[in-house]
């Protein structure tokens, strides 16, 4: 066991209420412990034996989603702690953490930690407040669009969501409205459906909790391409325009313009054509393979995460909403500017020449 003044104790919020006496007593408890630089110190899903203190440097915290990401939930520095939310609930660990930097830390143990929360009604009380909120920021920052985001954008955002709720087949998006909003579901599933240029409508897609619509109208200015309806009692995260273009889509949108792509860069990306297959064989960028964009949320996994992909279709309307959802899955990706009309490059397909689309989705 290390030993330590308890008048550093004070500096943790958990503590500092504490009588000298009190302090006194459990920093004989805590044992000193330092750790290089990429220590995994707690991981996700091992049982909880100890709740630490951040004494010196700092430490990530990271939490696996189901598309097999981590998403970084937050960081921490001196004066802040980690490990309660495991220990209160009696559960596995909820999350990873790790040495960001060489770290020192102050480690309770199970037995003591228990005693102290026990004793002390207002320690019980501050961590018990903590851990519900850690709970649901989690849950959130999992999502598969945010699980990618920083968590300094990620805090910023968290009271911008407006919870919105939905019964079985009603409607969150109508097909032709003005996009006003993103949405996240938080649990439930929705059915995409599109009528443009089919004689009945179809379900072209369906998406469960975690996944979010609602971009291709914020991204391309457009009206709604699609409805989306819920196919079970849902609940959503509502996100302004505002907000989705301040945050969300500052972080996941890359464009690239078509002059800048250098022979260099054309032996090392992939070239994603969103449009449908028709319009693909007529023409394309030469070796570009297609995905259109409807499709894309069921096909993302045929593609290797370990290369660059640049989106496009006629103009912008559909490469660049491609480019937004494959960046928040975890993909290098960027969207043409212009499209397939502003492209000088080789073409490949049935017609020769510059194919100009008849409007921005073609």
């Amino acid at each position: 066991m290390g030993t330590l003044s308890f008048n550093i104790l004070r500096l943790y919020s958990y503590f500092s209420h504490l009588s000298d006496g009190a302090l006194e007593a459990l920093s004989k408890k805590l044992e000193i412990v330092e750790l290089p630089a990429g220590t995994l110190i707690i991981k996700e899903g091992s049982p909880a034996d100890s709740f630490y203190l951040v004494e010196k440097g700092e430490i990530e915290v990271f939490k696996s989603t189901k598309w097999g990401q981590e998403a970084r939930i937050t960081s921490l520095k001196c004066g802040e702690g980690f490990g309660e939310m495991a220990l209160l609930t009696c559960s596995p660990r909820f999350t990873s953490v790790t040495a960001r930097t060489d770290v020192k830390l102050y480690k309770l143990y199970k037995k003591d930690f228990d005693e102290i929360v026990q004793i002390d009604s207002a320690i019980s009380c501050i961590m018990g407040t903590k851990a519900n909120d850690y709970s649901e920021y989690n849950k959130i920052k999992t999502l598969q669009p945010f699980a990618l985001l920083e968590p300094e954008k990620m805090f910023a955002l968290s009271d911008k969501f407006v919870e919105k709720n939905y019964a079985f087949s009603e409607d969150i998006i109508r097909e032709g409205e003005v996009g006003d909003a993103y949405y996240v579901i938080k649990s439930g599933k929705v059915a995409v459906i599109k009528k443009e240029n089919r004689e009945d409508p179809e379900q072209v897609a369906v998406l469960s909790e975690g996944e979010g619509f609602g971009e291709e109208a914020l991204i391309s200015g457009k009206r709604r391409s699609a409805t989306c309806r819920a196919i079970e009692d849902t609940i959503v995260l509502a996100l302004s325009r505002a907000d989705f273009d301040k945050t969300v889509k500052a972080s996941f949108l890359e464009h690239v313009f078509p002059e800048d792509i250098t022979p260099e860069d054309l032996k090392n990306i992939i070239f994603i054509d969103t449009r449908f297959q028709p319009q693909y064989e007529e023409e394309h960028i030469q070796g570009a393979i297609n995905i259109p964009l409807e499709f894309l949320r069921k096909r993302y996994t045929e593609l290797d995460p370990s290369k660059e992909y640049y989106t496009y279709c006629g103009m912008e309307a559909w490469g660049f909403p491609a480019a937004f959802i494959l960046k928040s899955l975890g993909f290098k990706a960027k969207g043409i500017r212009g499209g397939l009309s502003a492209w000088e490059g080789p073409v490949g397909g049935t017609k020769d020449g510059i194919h100009l689309p008849k409007s921005p989705g073609e």
